[in-house]
C-alpha cells in the first residue's frame, strides 16, 4: 500500500506530548510509527501488523531509519496483542489509520482488502483493544471516515473513552467532508466541550499543475517535507 494522506495526517495531527510509549496498530509499512519516533523522540513506539509482507517491509523501514533503536515491529492482530497481560495498560497513544471499508467491493488481491477492509477488525474490537492497551488517561488517536463518524462516536463512548478534539478534513474548502481525526481519553470529564478544527488541504480549485496547498496543511506537514512544489 502506498502511503497516504489519511495516514500523514493522523500521524501529524495527533497529540504526543509526554508520551514515552505509542502504539501504532495496523502499521503497514510502519509510515505513522516513524513519523511518532521522529516526533516524540523520548518515546519508544511499536508497530502492530497481521500482514506478512507488510511486517517484512516495516522492520525493513525501521531498521533504516535514524529511530531503529526505538521502534519495532511486532507480527500479530491487534486483538491478539491486546489479549496478552504484558501489554495491557502500557500505552500512553494509540494510533490507527484503520481498515474502514465496510460492505465495499473488494479486491483480487487479498494484502489490499486486509488493509482496507474491516473483516479482520471490525470497529468494536478496534475500540475495546485500545481500552486494554491503554493507561488511564491515555489517548486513542483515529483517522476515520466521515460518513461512518457516528458510528464511531457510539462506539467509542460505549468502551469508555471521552472525545477530547476532532477535526474534519475536506480536500478544499468548497469540497465535502472526508474523513474525522478525532482523539479519546480513556478517562475523562464528559461535560468538557471537545476541541474542533477544519483542515483543508488544498486553498482551492486546481486547474493545471502541482497542488496548491493550505498553510494548515503546510504547518502539519512541514518537519517531513523536504521540498514543497513551487
Amino acid at each position: 500500500m502506498k502511503v497516504g494522506t489519511d495516514a500523514l495526517l493522523l500521524a501529524t495531527w495527533a497529540s504526543l506530548d509526554g508520551a514515552c510509549r505509542i502504539l501504532d496498530a495496523g502499521t503497514g509499512c510502519g509510515i505513522i510509527a516513524l513519523m511518532a519516533a521522529q516526533r516524540a523522540q523520548q518515546a519508544v513506539v511499536v508497530g502492530v501488523e497481521l500482514e506478512p509482507e507488510a511486517v517484512t517491509q516495516a522492520r525493513d523501514n525501521a531498521e533504516r531509519s535514524p529511530f531503529s533503536d526505538r521502534v519495532s515491529i511486532i507480527a500479530s492482530s491487534i486483538q491478539s496483542f491486546a489479549s496478552q497481560p504484558l501489554n495491557q495498560g502500557v500505552f500512553d497513544s494509540f494510533l490507527i489509520n484503520p481498515p474502514f471499508f465496510h460492505g465495499k467491493p473488494k479486491s483480487p488481491d487479498p494484502a489490499r482488502n486486509l488493509a482496507r477492509h474491516d473483516d479482520a477488525l471490525p470497529l468494536q474490537d478496534l475500540v475495546v483493544s485500545a481500552r486494554k492497551l491503554l493507561r488511564e488517561r491515555g489517548q486513542l488517536q483515529i483517522v476515520w471516515p466521515f460518513d461512518r463518524w457516528e458510528e464511531l462516536k457510539e462506539e467509542a463512548q460505549r468502551a469508555g473513552f471521552q472525545l477530547v478534539r476532532f477535526a474534519t478534513v475536506q480536500g478544499r474548502p468548497e469540497t465535502e467532508v472526508t474523513r474525522v481525526l478525532s482523539q479519546w481519553c480513556s478517562s475523562g470529564n464528559a461535560d468538557v466541550e471537545p476541541e474542533k478544527e477544519v483542515i483543508c488541504i488544498e486553498q482551492g480549485q486546481r486547474n493545471d499543475g502541482p497542488p496548491r496547498h493550505t498553510s494548515r496543511y503546510k504547518e502539519l506537514l512541514g518537519d517531513f517535507v523536504v521540498d514543497w512544489p513551487a
